[in-house]
């Protein structure tokens, strides 16, 4: 209706002398013009109303759970305290203090230093404290100053290691 009235008021002209023949044209394109919207608004109106978006929330547990982003500390960023969550911390900044998590990464330019404790330890910047984790990796880019223990190890040629990497079964 809106639509209609809407055209109504576009197509009218001030004309004294209208004939009928031309209101019955303007009625049929009006006509046409309504019959055509129901259509077009039918589908926004399915789409926000589909039932897909539970499915959707569940499907996001799902992935969610099978494989987390990483909370990052970007560059430039520096952080000083305690932090302990599930999931995984990607660290490009400085990060300082007491860390508990499930996998730690520190990026190429990233800095750790403190007390961690996580299963998947893997650095290529710098780290300098104490850590105990089931799986280290140090790239050829890390530097580590510390103590290190843990229950499996990669280093690749060209890594910094000072203080003591302690394997435990």
């Amino acid at each position: 209706m809106f639509n209609k009235s809407k055209t109504n008021n576009v197509n009218q002209q001030p004309s004294i002398n209208s004939t009928p023949a031309v209101e019955d044209a303007q009625v049929e394109t009006v006509e046409e013009e309504v019959s055509e919207q129901p259509v077009a608004a039918a589908a926004p109106a399915a789409l926000t109303t589909n039932t897909t978006t539970p499915v959707r929330s569940s499907m996001m547990d799902m992935i969610s759970t099978t494989a987390t982003k990483p909370s990052i500390l970007s560059e430039g960023f520096s952080f000083r305290g305690e932090i302990a969550a599930k999931g995984a911390i990607h660290v490009e900044g400085a990060l300082n203090g007491q860390i508990q998590v499930d996998e730690l990464t520190i990026g190429a330019r990233g800095q750790v230093e403190g007390v961690v404790t996580c299963s998947s330890l893997h650095i290529k910047g710098k780290f300098s404290g104490t850590a105990t984790c089931n799986e280290l990796i140090v790239t050829s880019s890390a530097s580590v100053d510390g103590h290190v223990v843990y229950q499996t190890l990669s280093v690749q040629k060209g890594a910094s290691i000072k203080g003591e990497l302690l394997l435990v079964k």
